[in-house]
């Protein structure tokens, strides 16, 4: 099983955030069933908690997570959903990225492991949506 990871999860694990060891657990369970991923997006979200590039490959390759481009298939998947998203009248508090991230999980990936979990199963309703346990 290939499980594609939010931020939300990985920012917990790098601030060192209340949610940090229920995070590392749900990554160590993921990867015992697979593969872990992530997107350029998260890769960019990632990036300010680094002082270089270098040190965020680092993490990336010590949790095991692989990057993933995000194909035409799962971009179109996401603008699809972005535009039901907008028809609801949906909150403005969504942005690009969110859909991106769900939309390559969806597409690309057999279920995302998030802290963000209400938004994905309203909106990716066919994704496999996994949560840290608190």
């Amino acid at each position: 099983m290939k499980t594609a990871v939010d931020s939300s999860v990985l920012f917990d694990i790098v601030k060192g955030a209340p949610g940090a060891a229920a995070a590392q657990s749900a990554l160590e369970a993921a990867l015992a069933h697979g593969g872990l991923c992530v997107c350029a997006v998260v890769v960019a979200e990632m990036g300010r908690y680094f002082s270089n590039e270098q040190d965020l490959r680092d993490f990336l390759e010590a949790c095991q997570i692989d990057h993933d481009p995000l194909t035409l298939d799962a971009a179109l998947e996401a603008a699809r959903i972005m535009r039901a998203y907008a028809r609801n009248k949906g909150p403005r508090e969504r942005a690009a990225p969110d859909f991106l991230i769900g939309a390559h999980a969806m597409v690309q990936a057999n279920a995302l492991l998030t802290s963000d979990a209400g938004f994905y199963r309203n909106y990716f309703a066919a994704l496999n949506v996994i949560t840290p346990a608190l």
